[in-house]
């Protein structure tokens, strides 16, 4: 029986201690997004509350500390201390998170300690009120200045006559603002102390009669002359006289933190005299751009279409965003320059929208300078000049951005009368033919060999069919519209600025940007696979049967190949080769159209016969003559003679001798006959 009992005891024991043990825990648990039991704020029960409506309690408590009107007495003078004026406040998620730790001690033993401890202690928690202490120091400020009438004096710096004077520091009585301070702070805390009084005390002021001799030369030199404002782009100059600075000279003693005295101008006087330049200070943002100098003296060089002019200086202009009138910047910059003895200083704006072609993007494609150029010349005064030099001024300028390519045709369009070509010459079907903006291929070969010595890769080019000694042989390039066209692509991580330049007898074209270094040479080969001249006939009814005349003596075929060596950086050395085929050019023989030659098959004209003479002849003897050539006869009226001699003879011919008349034509002859005088 005994031993029984024993047993069950040792089973009652440890379930005695475990439940209350497992009860605590439960409470503990069920409580942990809570504030633990008996845990106050400033007086106030929050145990038990979220977080949540804990930080109503503390803000409920802000506002009834900020509506508590406490009468404060400055020597015989009594003020209202309005909270709200000195920015009281109270942190009440600090507070609130300290109020959450109480009783969370670590580890169960704890835990259950700290519970058992919330039944009979209470945890008080103290709240951190706070002013703002400009707030406050304005605050005593002006109580010092109503209550007291022989306060401290800090000096100042006044105006006289167009001339900054001093007006030094004074001892006097003042709050004594420690005391205060602490005064305030417990009053303020308390909702149940609404009155207080604060101490008086002597006062040395906080600045010095150096300070504000240092001030008065300081506002001088503020003052002292017209402050000019200037800015090259947009163009803006804002000149502030002398008289305008002392209109809007300030100077504030500052005796929060460092003791001095702030002198400058006020904002509200000198804004109508900024104003004006707003819309001049508007501007949209700016790419980033390179300046080519071509007022820039250059070498001359002589009339040579294979040597390279030479460049002209190039600058890069920065970018610059979109800009904007602020009148608080200009203000400061006024006062800055005033501080300059120069009074000469850079005009300021906001900045708005940044420049989609940055400096940054630009001097990422390294120094822009000039890579190559040629020059073609030509005689002064022909039709087909206004046509190049037109053709010059329309692509003058552009630029080629990396890997874009360039085609003249797309660049310039149509040569058309209404742009203001001209009839010039082109070659068509291997001739020479009058065309409207005729000519402009000799730009297209300028262009053509400024690329290939710049080492820009070359995408479509065809030489002239036709060879013109005025071209580098077989380093040359034709166009005409819409085709052929001239296309080359900007191979190079820098841009491309294409620029032209014309005298009344040459063309120049010179390429701006950074290849990298590369130089390209040109080699030619000799002529190869030469044909002769074929021959042509034309008819001309003027000449005699069996007469030849050469209009045009003919030139011969040939092909040549031209071979660009490209030398890189590093010395690698690569080529590439395109091969030039001229047309030959034909004689052109002309001949009476009788001796045209005919195709097979076809029968040819026949020639006429060579009319002779008969003149002077008597009938007879003409008849014969015209009879054995070919032709008949027939006899017209007489002719009146007064030579006996004559009568009976030939005195004219329908168609004189040694004319050509078809074969069995009729002549008319006229015969002389005597008339006595």
């Amino acid at each position: 029986m005994f031993a029984k009992f024993q047993k069950n005891l040792k089973i009652a024991i440890p379930a005695l201690v475990l439940i209350p043990l497992l009860v605590v825990v439960a409470d503990i648990s069920s409580r942990n997004d809570e504030i633990a039991r008996n845990v106050t704020i400033a007086g106030l029960e929050v145990g038990g509350l979220s977080p949540a409506d804990a930080t109503t309690v503390v803000l409920e408590y802000q506002e009834e500390l900020r509506n508590e009107i406490t009468l404060i007495t400055v020597k015989d003078t009594t003020f209202e201390l309005d909270p709200r004026k000195v920015g009281l406040a109270i942190n009440a998620q600090e507070v609130v998170d300290a109020a959450m730790e109480q009783r969370r001690e670590s580890g169960i033993i704890g835990q259950v300690f700290g519970w058992l401890g919330s039944l009979s202690s209470v945890r008080e928690l103290e709240v951190g009120v706070t002013v703002d202490p400009a707030l406050l120091d304005a605050q005593l400020d002006e109580w010092q200045q109503s209550a007291i009438t022989t306060p401290a004096y800090e000096g100042a710096v006044i105006l006289n006559d167009g001339f900054a004077k001093a007006d030094y520091p004074r001892t006097g009585e003042g709050i004594e603002r420690e005391e205060a301070l602490r005064i305030l702070t417990a009053v303020l805390t308390d909702p149940n102390t609404n009155t207080a009084s604060l101490p008086t005390a002597e006062v040395t002021p906080l600045l010095t009669k150096s300070d504000i001799d240092k001030a008065v030369a300081e506002a001088n030199l503020l003052i002292g002359g017209p402050v000019t404002l200037r800015s090259d782009e947009p163009a803006i100059e804002l000149v502030i006289t002398s008289e305008q600075l002392i209109n809007a000279f300030v100077s504030n003693v500052i005796t929060v933190g460092t003791p001095r005295i702030e002198l400058g101008f006020d904002r509200d006087r000198l804004a109508p005299l900024i104003e004006p330049l707003r819309e001049a200070a508007n501007s949209e943002p700016r790419d980033a751009d390179w300046f080519i100098d071509e007022d820039a003296p250059v070498p001359d060089h002589d009339d040579d279409a294979d040597e390279e002019p030479q460049g002209f200086p190039v600058t890069l202009i920065p970018s610059r965003p979109a800009t904007s009138l602020d009148i608080d910047l200009v203000v400061d910059a006024i006062a800055a320059t005033a501080r300059d003895t120069v009074r000469i200083g850079e005009f300021p704006f906001a900045e708005g929208e940044p420049a989609n072609f940055t400096t940054a993007d630009a001097e990422a494609m390294g120094e822009v300078k000039y890579v190559s150029g040629f020059t073609t010349f030509h005689p002064a005064g022909q039709s087909r000049v206004i046509n190049i030099q037109l053709f010059a001024e329309t692509v003058d300028g552009d630029k080629v951005w990396p890997g874009e390519e360039y085609s003249l045709n797309e660049a310039v369009g149509q040569r058309t009368v209404e742009k203001g070509y001209v009839s010039g010459g082109m070659i068509l079907g291997g001739e020479l033919v009058p065309d409207i903006g005729g000519g402009v291929s000799q730009f297209a070969t300028t262009f053509y060999n400024a690329s290939f010595f710049g080492c820009y890769e070359d995408v479509i080019h065809q030489p002239h069919s036709l060879y013109f000694s005025r071209y580098p042989e077989g380093r040359e390039a034709t166009i005409s519209w819409p085709t052929p066209n001239l296309i080359i692509r900007n191979n190079t991580d820098a841009i491309l600025i294409i620029k032209t330049q014309y005298t009344p007898t040459s063309i120049t074209v010179q390429f701006y940007g950074n290849n990298g270094g590369f130089v390209c040479t040109s080699e030619k080969s000799g002529r190869f696979a030469l044909t002769e001249p074929p021959v042509e006939y034309e008819a001309d009814a003027t000449l005699a049967p069996g007469e030849e005349h050469v209009q045009r003596n003919g030139t011969g075929g040939w092909s040549v190949t031209i071979t660009r060596i490209i030398t890189a950086p590093d010395g690698t050395v690569t080529t590439e080769k395109d091969t030039a085929t001229y047309r030959p050019r034909s004689k052109i023989i002309e001949v009476h159209p009788c001796n045209m030659p005919v195709e097979e098959g076809e029968t040819p004209e026949e020639c006429p016969i060579l009319v002779p003479s008969v003149i002077g002849m008597n009938l007879a003897n003409a008849q014969a003559a015209l009879s054995a050539a070919g032709f008949g006869f027939t006899v017209g009226d007489p002719i009146s003679v007064g030579d006996t001699s004559q009568n009976g003879i030939v005195q004219s011919q329908s168609a004189d001798g040694g004319s050509y008349l078809e074969a069995g034509a009729t002549i008319t002859l006229r015969l002389g006959v005597y008339t006595e005088s």
